[in-house]
């Protein structure tokens, strides 16, 4: 009786979850127009694509200097970033992130609002919500210029109008109404237009989901209701499709949409080389997929495979109830996601993001539930992230590249997150509440080392009265569309164009045409250049950045516990006088 009376006063009230949900939620603004914010690569292309088609002045057909990467997605993306930024007059990096915040936000909305018509408290709400913008799958893809943030919203609308209309007693009389239709149509609509940002290949497993969920969800099966049930969800999956059709009327190119949207970037991942059923059940072929559950959450993986142990022991001793409740619900839109995007030849763990409010959902409606140790094993992850991110902190400073004020913050974090995790394995906080306080300390963290990325010293530095403006900058080849970020860097106009050939060129002196611009990369200790010795190019500016791509043999035994030896670069801006 003691150790429960001691539990009901550590556990955290109301107020204080949704205290923490906001301070993370800061996390989430902070930092919005730093180069180096937790992103993917994809990011740099679909801005560049967003770049061209405002600076054509027409919203269609997309514009890119990428080869085969013009249609890489649906126009809707870019027309959203065409919006914010006033069709590029205003071009700036957080302009063209913060419809993503905007979405999460109301998927945290949806989220709420659907457990707190079945719980009827505004707790489990909370913590879905912290359980969502912990997951390292939401703070890495789910805050860039990515497709991300919409899939998680506009592809849980129609699962989600579901568990609504489950959680209130009417919902049995609603199958074949003319409301129903309506509200089916709605979804229809809305989830082409979820498709217009992604694919129309998603359709697939939001139709596969809500058909199986709404089947569980019913409280008397009969013929006639899966009848009507099964031809409610083609017309929805029909509209969707519709939506994304558009696409093709609206673009003066359509032959070019199906080319390189649907045979290169969809189909092509249907067909391979290789045996399809050795790559299906082998780890080099469905390893990274197979991994989600831990990637995607992040540091909270712990609880989801906490989550497989509890569904696993309900399942032996207590029979499927009849209709489903949420959390079965739940299992289903998961497992029917995840069995779609299991059967292309190419699979990645990116494609099963849109589940993590579906899994939060999940963490959430059982973190009361689960043993101390679970928590208490991912508490002690996350002082080892801690760990890392300070010790990488400290060679920032040792090089110059950090302030001490921003080491100390850091510091401080790491010994908060030693006394969290001291508290919770000896039992003198809520292990849950310690856990996430602990993760959402590892993140902010992070955010302080990629501020102090954002200072001066990686920006360009030296002659600031010589920078080229409304000229052609050659940059080395590297990831598809990561020059684009040197827009941000070095406003005015100008066109990055990689050349792997002509710049070896200007750094043997082999090209000299006068008023050439230039950048490469090269190491904080390289030597000149030969065309700075020979008195062929000049170093107008320097800037720091981080090796974002190690190339193998980078780090070896010798060198890895020196972070400062492949971790930074830098990057020199060069012009032939």
């Amino acid at each position: 009786m003691t150790a429960e009376i001691r539990q009901d006063t550590l556990t955290p009230s109301t107020r204080s979850l949704w205290w923490l949900v906001l301070a993370v939620s800061l996390l989430y603004l902070w930092g919005l127009d730093n180069l180096y914010m937790p992103s993917n690569g994809d990011e740099m292309v679909y801005a560049h694509i967003a770049r061209l088609t405002a600076e054509s002045g027409h919203w269609l057909p997309l514009v890119s200097e990428l080869e085969d990467m013009r249609n890489t997605k649906p126009p809707l993306l870019f027309w959203q970033s065409l919006w914010v930024t006033d069709a590029g007059a205003h071009w700036q990096l957080w302009r063209l992130r913060l419809p993503s915040l905007f979405y999460l936000c109301l998927t945290c909305l949806g989220m709420s609002w659907v457990l707190y018509q079945w719980q009827r408290e505004w707790r489990t709400a909370a913590w879905a919500v912290l359980c969502l913008l912990l997951s390292w799958g939401t703070f890495r893809y789910g805050r860039p210029y990515l497709t991300t943030a919409p899939e998680m919203f506009w592809f849980s609308l129609a699962p989600g109008w579901l568990l609504w209309c489950a959680a209130h007693p009417a919902h049995d009389a609603r199958v074949n109404r003319w409301q129903d239709w309506f509200a089916w149509t709605c979804l229809g609509l809305l989830t082409g237009v979820g498709s217009a940002y992604k694919s129309f290949a998603l359709v697939a497993p939001v139709a596969l989901g809500v058909w199986c969920m709404r089947l569980g969800l019913m409280s008397q099966r009969s013929w006639a209701a899966v009848g009507w049930t099964t031809l409610q969800t083609a017309w929805m999956a029909t509209l969707a499709l519709g939506v994304f059709a558009l696409w093709f009327w609206l673009d003066p190119q359509p032959q070019a949409v199906w080319r390189e949207f649907v045979q290169r970037e969809n189909a092509g991942k249907m067909g391979h080389n290789s045996s399809y059923i050795g790559e299906l059940f082998s780890w080099r072929g469905s390893g990274d997929y197979l991994l989600w559950p831990i990637q995607n959450p992040g540091l909270l993986f712990p609880w989801v495979l906490a989550l497989v142990g509890v569904g696993w022991r309900h399942w032996q001793s207590n029979p499927i109830a009849k209709p489903w409740g949420l959390r079965m619900a739940l299992v289903v839109w998961i497992a029917a996601w995840c069995l779609v995007f299991w059967l292309p030849s190419q699979r990645s763990s990116r494609y099963v993001l849109p589940l993590l409010p579906a899994l939060a959902m999940l963490m959430a409606l059982h973190v009361d539930t689960l043993k101390p140790w679970v928590s208490r094993l991912g508490s002690g992850m996350a002082l080892v992230w801690l760990s890392v991110i300070g010790w990488l902190a400290w060679h920032a400073h040792e090089v110059g590249l950090m302030t001490p004020i921003w080491l100390g913050l850091i510091a401080l974090s790491w010994m908060a997150g030693v006394v969290c995790v001291w508290r919770i394995w000896r039992g003198r906080m809520h292990a849950p509440w310690g856990f996430v306080g602990s993760v959402a300390l590892s993140l902010l963290s992070l955010n302080m080392v990629l501020h102090s990325l954002a200072s001066e010293p990686y920006a360009f530095q030296g002659q600031p009265e010589k920078r080229p403006h409304a000229q052609t900058v050659w940059v080395n080849e590297g990831f598809n569309g990561a020059f684009e970020r040197l827009q941000f860097l070095l406003p005015g106009q100008n066109r990055f164009v990689p050349d792997q050939a002509k710049v070896d060129a200007l750094i043997q002196g082999r090209e000299a045409t006068p008023g050439t611009w230039f950048v490469i990369a090269r190491s904080p200790w390289a030597s000149p250049l030969p065309c700075e010795t020979q008195g062929l190019c000049e170093r107008v500016a320097v800037r720091w950045d981080i090796e974002q791509r190690l190339q193998p043999g980078q780090v070896h035994a010798g060198n890895a516990w020196r972070p400062s030896e492949w971790l930074w670069r830098q990057e020199w801006l060069l012009r032939v006088p």
